[in-house]
């Protein structure tokens, strides 16, 4: 009998360790990202202000070609990396694209560049659409 015990325990499989298994947690959440924003209304109150903000349209040539904010400063979103130094760091700066998305991300990265900037809420469609001035191109 000693002998058939001896076999078993040469074939059978090792057991693995008993071990609690551990609850999985979930990944932690990046931090959400912010960026501050201003309404049509509040913008345009900022501009009738003794320090008015800088408007940057970082919409395509071929959108602003077609309507745009008066005295606004037109940059392409991918080139403004490269025009950081032409940017005041001591104004603030209302980035806005069509809708307020593409602007979104600019005023981010420019927030991290150490600029004040600010998101304009709706874009260039809620601007006009709550009153704001705009040039719109005729042919």
């Amino acid at each position: 009998m000693k002998l058939l015990e001896n076999v078993k325990q040469l074939f059978a499989k090792p057991t693995p360790a008993q071990r609690p298994i551990a609850p999985l947690t979930p990944e932690p959440e990046p931090d959400a990202i912010h960026v501050p924003e201003m309404t049509p209304a509040a913008v345009r109150a900022a501009l009738q202000s003794e320090q008015p903000p800088l408007l940057l349209d970082v919409r395509e040539p071929y959108e602003w070609r077609q309507v745009r904010i008066p005295d606004a400063r037109h940059i392409p979103m991918n080139s403004v990396p490269h025009h950081l130094a032409d940017l005041p760091k001591t104004q603030q700066i209302v980035v806005f694209c069509a809708h307020g998305s593409r602007s979104f991300g600019v005023a981010y990265y420019l927030r991290e560049q150490g600029f004040d900037a600010y998101n304009l809420s709706g874009g260039i469609t809620q601007w006009h659409i709550q009153g704001g001035e705009v040039e719109v191109a005729t042919r």
